[in-house]
């Protein structure tokens, strides 16, 4: 799969984000260098992949393969310039087994993957309800999850805006945690359940009160299954 966009793309975005109202990113040193994971963010804007991508990417020279919507990859020149950035496809709520496959091929590769569990942008910028997707695939493969937390992003086109609005975006990157390994055999639903909820209370551990929803109470103490990365 080609990446030959990501990195200048990466430049590109980041001056993009500058000139719309820069911000910081923290918590690079906890982005693993080497080997798979899972980035899992929340998710309020179109922007927030190449936001993302950009500020992990080009810190640590390794690109980050996005599942993105499938409408995006018919769109005029964005579609073309995704697939060139690594990027690959999902069709939404038809429980996509191929993008599974693609996924569990990058990670079982060594690289890193990009998803973002609510499945679609929340317009409000409160944690929406996830799917039990992005689990399934912590599960099957025990790679790490990288919990990232954005936040402002979505007042850059507020509404139906058609012109960006300058508004500082602010990205915080969590420390990799696993949830329990099962390469095969039937994973029951309370299973997929329990590490989807974990996912979300780490990610809202890392935005302001208001975007975290029901997720209040911060990330889920680890325990002797759901153990942090080291």
């Amino acid at each position: 799969m080609s990446t030959w966009f990501y990195f200048p793309g990466a430049v590109m975005t980041g001056w993009l984000k500058w000139l719309l109202g820069g911000g910081s990113v923290e918590g690079l040193e906890n982005v693993p260098r080497e080997g798979p994971y899972i980035m899992v963010g929340n998710h309020t804007s179109n922007l927030d992949p190449p936001f993302i991508g950009a500020a992990i990417g080009r810190h640590t020279g390794r690109p980050i393969y996005f599942m993105a919507k499938e409408e995006i990859n018919g769109w005029p020149l964005v579609g073309w310039l995704a697939r060139g950035s690594g990027v690959f496809f999902v069709r939404r709520g038809e429980g996509d087994r191929g993008a599974q496959r693609i996924a569990l091929a990058h990670l079982a590769a060594g690289r890193p993957i990009g998803v973002f569990p609510e499945g679609t942008r929340s317009r409000t910028g409160v944690l929406r309800e996830p799917k039990f997707g992005v689990s399934l695939l912590a599960i099957r493969s025990g790679a790490p999850l990288l919990p990232v937390g954005i936040s402002g992003s979505g007042k850059i086109f507020p509404g139906r805006s058609r012109w960006p609005h300058r508004t500082r975006v602010d990205i915080r990157i969590g420390k990799p945690f696993r949830l329990p390994h099962q390469p095969s055999g039937r994973l029951d639903r309370e299973a997929l359940a329990e590490g989807t909820e974990r996912i979300m209370h780490e990610i809202a551990a890392l935005l302001p009160d208001w975007q975290r929803g029901r997720y209040q109470a911060g990330p889920i103490e680890s325990g002797s299954e759901h153990s942090r990365s080291t």
